[in-house]
């Protein structure tokens, strides 16, 4: 029983439940139950008296093997309908106590098993929805609602069920211990557990009892374990003395050959030690030489920069003289770009008539051609025909124009 699926289970037991129904209603109302009186005769009652004495030994091995199969059959009887409407660890609740739970619900039938409580609502919804999937009839109920307890708590059950071997059979798919209810008296009867419960907890029994075997036969496996370690740690001892004596003979040679080996690191280490300070030495000139370059590059850096700031003054004087003057310059143009972020920059276009410096913004600069076609098309346009920028008109590249006098001084594209 316990290798079959809970499907298989189910099946059988609805199977049962229906020829129990059958049985009830082809049965008149009040015979409900059937006795069954096994009698037991005598070989004195069997035969007659003037034939006690013809008795053969054949009649008598019959006999005890027609007793043996009655016997047999009574037995497996009374086991079966006992491993379905009974249940071992069962606990009579018949009597009253001063805090037994009085329960008042309406449902029509015998009994309910209450097989569940849960502090929450939710669960025992799921624990109902999951059972009548299985082919169960289950609902739940408040216990303060439907009784005289004040515990708050949510009790599931299966039933309502006519009597206790429909109850029972149901009862053999829970897992646990449930508590069967009296409708009609409202109280807990009888406390039992399922036989899968009961072969569970056997399982368990036996697996106890078996690792109690188990831990017997390891201590008989370490008392011998103990012996051999003990033979071994004397065998270890007489090696152990043999190898002293190699040992030290080997530990001389072992010396001589430490001593030597150290000679010979130490030598090693002082050579090392030569060769770094060599090292650090050309190192050093190195970095004093590499100063003394950069020191000349700064100043030219420096000078360079005062060259540059010199010339745009200068610049910016003759500029100023030849606007005083109202004199005409031939226009030309430089072009830098800058990039700012990633694929991202600025054309500048500057000139020498003191006209407005030219800033273009550039985005995704690649698919443009790069920062050189960028360059050749703005070259392009100043030496071709020249560009309108914000009102000040720029002429083409190499054109005689006045100094621009404007108070503009940058523009965009």
């Amino acid at each position: 029983m316990s290798d079959r699926t809970n499907d298989e289970k189910l099946r059988i037991l609805q199977e049962r439940l229906a020829q129990i129904k059958q049985k009830q209603d082809t049965c008149a109302p009040t015979s409900h139950q059937r006795k069954v009186d096994i009698k037991y005769t005598t070989s004195e009652d069997e035969i007659p008296k003037g034939k006690k004495n013809t008795l053969n030994l054949s009649w008598i091995k019959k006999s005890i093997i027609i007793g043996s199969v009655a016997y047999g059959i009574f037995y497996g009887y009374t086991n079966f309908n006992s491993l379905v409407s009974n249940f071992s660890a069962e606990k009579n609740t018949e009597e009253s106590s001063p805090t037994q739970v009085e329960y008042e619900l309406n449902l029509k039938g015998n009994n309910i098993a209450i097989i569940r409580s849960y502090e929450d609502e939710s669960s025992a919804k799921a624990l109902v929805n999951d059972l009548k999937v299985k082919g169960f009839k289950t609902d739940y109920f408040f216990l303060p609602s439907k009784s005289n307890s004040t515990k708050e708590v949510y009790q599931v059950f299966i039933g309502p069920y006519e009597n206790e071997d429909e109850t029972s059979q149901w009862i053999q798919n829970i897992d646990g211990k449930v508590a069967v209810l009296n409708l009609s008296k409202g109280r807990i009867y009888r406390e039992m557990k399922s036989n899968l419960l009961i072969a569970k907890e056997k399982d368990e029994q036996e697996k106890i009892e078996n690792d109690n075997k188990q831990k017997e036969q390891s201590k008989i496996k370490e008392a011998a374990k103990e012996k051999d370690k003990q033979e071994k740690i004397e065998n270890d001892n007489k090696q152990k003395e043999q190898s002293k004596i190699k040992k030290a003979a080997k530990e001389k040679t072992e010396q001589e050959k430490i001593a030597k080996e150290k000679d010979e690191q130490i030598k090693l280490e002082n050579d090392n030690k030569h060769k770094e300070q060599t090292k650090l030495q050309e190192a050093e000139k190195e970095q004093k030489k590499f100063k003394l370059q950069k020191q000349e590059l700064e100043n030219e850096k420096n000078q360079l920069q005062k060259d540059r700031e010199q010339l745009e003054k200068d610049e910016k004087s003759l500029l100023t003289k030849r606007i005083q003057q109202k004199s005409k310059i031939i226009i030309k143009y430089t072009y830098d770009f800058k990039t700012t972020i990633k694929d991202e920059g600025v054309l500048i276009i500057k000139n020498n008539a003191n006209y407005p410096i030219i800033k273009q913004n550039y985005a995704k600069i690649a698919s443009q051609g790069g920062i050189e076609k960028i360059l050749e098309r703005a070259e392009h346009d100043l030496n071709t025909h020249g560009e309108n920028i914000d009102g000040v008109y720029f002429e083409k590249n190499g054109t005689i124009v006045p100094i621009y006098n404007g108070k503009i001084t940058e523009v965009s594209l």
